[in-house]
């Protein structure tokens, strides 16, 4: 996935910032998809970020789109499209 999309914008963010590149190498293709669950509570075998990594996110959103997130909104940010979609929406 070498494209240059604001998904892959924000899956090489996450992992980069979260310091994720040796769990992401050994996770098969289908996991790193940008409709693959993000979140452990969802898929443990795929990334598998926990509640801290899910404040790291909001962190990384505001820093890198200005977007403020709300706790309402914190349950659609469950995979790379989803985040992507809230980005876009939040312009």
């Amino acid at each position: 996935m070498a494209d240059n999309t604001l998904e892959q914008q924000i899956l090489d963010m996450i992992i980069e910032k979260m310091d994720l590149k040796e769990i992401v190498a050994e996770l098969p293709e289908e996991k790193l998809a940008y409709d693959a669950a993000l979140f452990e509570s969802i898929d443990p075998d795929g990334i598998a970020l926990d509640s801290i990594a899910a404040l790291e996110l909001v962190v990384l959103l505001k820093e890198h789109f200005d977007i403020t997130v709300q706790d309402e909104d914190m349950a659609k940010l469950t995979t790379v499209a989803n985040i992507a979609d809230f980005v876009r929406n939040s312009k």
